[in-house]
């Protein structure tokens, strides 16, 4: 279900179509996404699972969905 809301927030919000969207999808190289994008993606998803994926003096920035998705996993406990 989590894998769903994060493929659908990236989904709206490159307007890209969520079969078109994988784990090991590249924002940068697959969907021409730049560094806003992500960090829009990131604010997203962390309304949406009210969680804090990174602050900006972190300087984290997910370069696949699937490491953007393990990220959340592992901050809702879900990941072993």
């Amino acid at each position: 279900m989590e894998w769903e809301k994060i493929r659908n927030i990236v989904s709206e919000m490159l307007e890209i179509r969520p079969e078109d969207i994988h784990m090991d999808s590249s924002f940068f190289e697959d969907f021409g996404a730049d560094s806003l994008d992500v960090y829009r993606i990131i604010t997203a998803i962390e309304d949406v699972f009210s969680v804090e994926i990174s602050d900006l003096s972190s300087g984290y920035m997910p370069q696949t969905v699937g490491a953007l998705y393990n990220r959340v996993s592992e901050l809702l406990g879900l990941s072993s």
